[in-house]
């Protein structure tokens, strides 16, 4: 299983829009397992799992890993490819054909935070929202960039636990990031423009 695998292809991406499929793809990052015991534990039927595979494997998002033969019964075991997928920017950003949906879910998720700003003390005046969507957007394209870069770089296994993995990925992005003067005038537009409010 690789570490990563960054999704190009837009119609691939869509894959993700189905809850189910996100769900199967969790379970076969963290054990092989077979349509019946996706199933089982995913209250759904064994046919509509197996549907959500071969979608997946005609994908290479999912292989399968081995067969078992019991009696009559055959079992076929499936496993994630990756033990993360990443969307790419150039899909997150509209910049490839058929990506347009992938770009609007992207200002959606920027939409969700700046309304979120207010349930951790941040107020943004009302006249101001526009330009922090952009920036926010812009924002949210550097660091995908940025991280896009840094996994594009990997040249052998990682052999660390995730908390770890997750620090350093986070510290080789923001070092990244650091060299990029458009990113640090951005953050401090973003930092001019919402006030703290009062903790709680």
């Amino acid at each position: 299983m690789r570490d990563f695998i960054i999704i190009k292809d837009p119609e691939v991406a869509k894959l993700f829009a189905d809850s189910n499929r996100r769900d199967i793809l969790h379970n076969l990052r963290q054990r092989e397992m077979t349509p019946y015991q996706l199933a089982k534990v995913l209250g759904k039927n064994v046919s509509s799992i197996s549907h959500h595979l071969s979608a997946l494997e005609k994908a290479g998002l999912v292989e399968q890993t081995r067969t078992s033969i019991r009696g009559n019964l055959v079992e076929k075991f499936y496993r994630a490819m990756a033990d993360k997928f990443i969307i790419s920017y150039t899909l997150s950003e509209g910049l490839v054909p058929g990506s347009e949906d992938i770009a609007h879910w992207s200002r959606e998720v920027c939409k969700g935070a700046i309304k979120s700003l207010e349930a951790f003390s941040y107020d943004v005046p009302k006249e101001k929202e526009d330009r922090l969507q952009e920036l926010i957007e812009k924002y949210s394209s550097h660091e995908n960039i940025a991280f896009e870069e840094v996994i594009s770089r990997q040249k052998m296994p990682i052999d660390v636990s995730r908390p770890s993995l997750r620090l350093l990925l986070s510290l080789l992005t923001n070092l990244r990031l650091s060299r990029n003067s458009d990113y640090a005038n951005m953050l401090k537009e973003i930092s001019a423009m919402i006030s703290e409010g009062k903790e709680a």
